[in-house]
């Protein structure tokens, strides 16, 4: 009899435990699916009101929330704006590695041009995301770096790190490096070799030059693009921004 008693009550606490979990997971549930909608309506406003537009009454009012409500998700406005950039930032990286990816390691010119290909084309087809990355400031916001840098640096990272491998395999030709490092200054060349030991890059100074230097002529290129200060020179500006990747290439000290 003591058995049988104590046979029941332990299939009660299991159907107790597993009512349990099972009324957590849709709790759960439900707030990932409240969350992920606060942030598709935040994107929505950004995407068409630009970061003004991105308020927690706008956001409130779309979901028909109270805007009090909204504090259980999200603890102010700058919060959203912090999951925005994360998203676009880790949006932006994931585009360029599938890019890479798509390529793979055996054409180390051809992949780095591939990502650097993507890199522009999402910026393009995402400006109001870019904008918030890389425009104008927000006032009286500061993005967290705990939260933010890791993902940012991953497009600069992936390529120096294909560059880092056709340097280890020869490719890059040695009069581009004499070159570069002929006109670099000292003070340059330590903080790039910072930057090397930082990152755990295999790459003297003059290397890390030659990547920042491409870097820095594709970024710029695509913040001038996605902000309309090409239009007047150059549109549509793809067979500009082929004829550069051209030259990143070669400026690379890498084989065409």
């Amino acid at each position: 009899m003591n058995s049988v008693l104590a046979t029941r009550r332990e299939v009660k606490n299991s159907v107790l435990v597993y009512a349990a979990r099972m009324a957590a997971t849709v709790r759960e549930r439900r707030r990932q699916e409240t969350t992920d909608a606060i942030l598709r309506s935040a994107r929505t406003h950004l995407e068409q009101a630009g970061v003004e537009g991105v308020t927690l009454r706008a956001v409130a009012r779309d979901l028909d929330l109270a805007v009090s409500a909204l504090y259980r998700y999200v603890d102010s406005r700058d919060d959203l704006l912090t999951e925005l950039l994360v998203e676009a930032f880790t949006e932006h990286a994931d585009a360029v590695d599938a890019a890479v990816d798509e390529v793979g390691p055996d054409d180390l010119p051809g992949a780095i041009t591939a990502g650097l290909r993507a890199y522009r084309a999402w910026s393009l087809a995402h400006p109001a995301q870019f904008g918030l990355a890389f425009g104008a400031p927000v006032p009286g916001y500061h993005a967290p770096a705990e939260r933010t840098v890791a993902v940012a640096v991953r497009p600069g990272s992936r390529i120096m790190g294909l560059f880092a491998t056709a340097y280890e395999r020869g490719l890059v030709d040695a009069d581009v490096l004499a070159a570069r490092a002929a006109t670099l200054d000292d003070g340059t060349a330590a903080g790039f070799d910072a930057l090397a030991a930082r990152q755990s890059y295999p790459l003297p100074a003059p290397a890390i030059a030659l990547a920042v230097d491409a870097f820095v002529r594709v970024h710029g290129f695509t913040v001038m693009e996605v902000f309309g200060q090409l239009r007047p020179l150059v549109s549509p500006a793809d067979a500009y921004y082929e004829q550069l990747l051209r030259e990143v290439v070669t400026t690379l000290g890498l084989p065409r």
